[in-house]
């Protein structure tokens, strides 16, 4: 394969996981020195500043998506926003909430963002850390950080826009809506889910 072509199927590649325009990523491949790897992470930052640049821009449009799995068993509506009709319209969009949906059933979060927990969980978190360690013997001094990581802990794991992303565990989904938003050249705010799950002992719980 020559070089030209090399370049051209790396530049598709980059599309595919970005989906940044030719010349965008033809740009990034350059000022990364042709290193596939260094493309990636300059355009993953340049999608980072300017979703950072659209957030405060109202989303009041967007779609609710419906997602079923395991025969039935794992159901998800989540309600995604953007700013306006047409981009809400578009592939980049629907594809992005569909990915959000995937990844609420796979992962289970309990939250959208850290704002969303209540102060009454973090506060019995905080308290049942500090607790086992003092348990365990452990200084007054460090405390304070055990009760930190376990904090840090809990959100890693169940706020949504923490986890890493089920596709591309390089990237977390706060870094995904901000690619999107990159994308699309707009605003886009992940506003709310619900996800039901029948369990084995006939129970269905919602989360």
């Amino acid at each position: 394969m020559t070089t030209m072509n090399t370049t051209v199927e790396v530049i598709k590649q980059l599309r595919a996981e970005t989906g940044a325009g030719v010349m965008e990523c033809r740009k990034a491949l350059e000022q990364g020195g042709m290193d596939y790897a260094q493309a990636l992470k300059l355009l993953r930052e340049a999608a980072a500043l300017r979703a950072s640049k659209q957030r405060d821009r109202q989303a009041l449009e967007g779609t609710i998506e419906v997602y079923s799995h395991a025969n039935g068993r794992i159901g998800v509506m989540i309600e995604v926003n953007t700013e306006t009709e047409f981009a809400s319209r578009s592939e980049a969009f629907r594809k992005f909430a569909h990915e959000v949906a995937l990844q609420i059933t796979s992962a289970a979060p309990l939250y959208v963002r850290d704002e969303d927990i209540p102060a009454a969980v973090l506060d019995e978190l905080v308290q049942q850390a500090a607790e086992k360690a003092r348990q365990a013997g452990k200084p007054e001094a460090v405390i304070a950080q055990i009760t930190s990581g376990a904090l840090e802990k809990y959100k890693n794991r169940h706020v949504l826009l923490r986890q890493p992303y089920i596709r591309d565990e390089t990237l977390n989904v706060a870094q995904l809506v901000s690619q999107v938003s990159g994308t699309i050249g707009e605003n886009v705010v992940i506003r709310r889910f619900v996800r039901w799950e029948i369990h084995p002992d006939g129970e269905a719980a919602a989360g």
